[in-house]
């Protein structure tokens, strides 16, 4: 039976950021992440998940990349233009994304089932 749960509000934007990538709900992604959690606390020694959190604590997605800023501009620009092609990004309009090729060329569209799917012509 589902139960109420106050969970952090940064907690919440990743798995909202998060989710939208993979197609899952809010409660989804969070159910996801602690479904991951579960097997890594199976698999490893329990001084092994200690030296882990030592080694480094837990950190908001949005606070990591810290993109409101300049310089964390920069670095996810850094990134994606080390990725591989197509890059995707957002557009303004809701579930739209553009996807570059290497050369430039931008084609709009949407993801369904993990799959890029133009637009046709409007």
């Amino acid at each position: 039976m589902p139960q109420p749960v106050k969970l952090s509000d940064a907690l919440v934007e990743d798995a909202r950021e998060t989710g939208e990538v993979a197609e899952r709900s809010i409660a989804s992604q969070i159910e996801h992440w602690a479904r991951l959690g579960r097997v890594v606390e199976a698999v490893l020694r329990g001084d092994e998940v200690l030296a882990l959190k030592k080694r480094r604590g837990a950190v908001s997605l949005s606070s990591a990349l810290d993109v409101d800023s300049a310089e964390g501009h920069a670095r996810f620009r850094a990134q994606r233009e080390a990725r591989p092609f197509p890059h995707y990004e957002r557009t303004s309009e809701r579930g739209v994304f553009a996807r570059i090729d290497e050369h430039g060329a931008r084609t709009l569209g949407r993801l369904r089932g993990r799959v890029f799917e133009p637009l046709r012509e409007r």
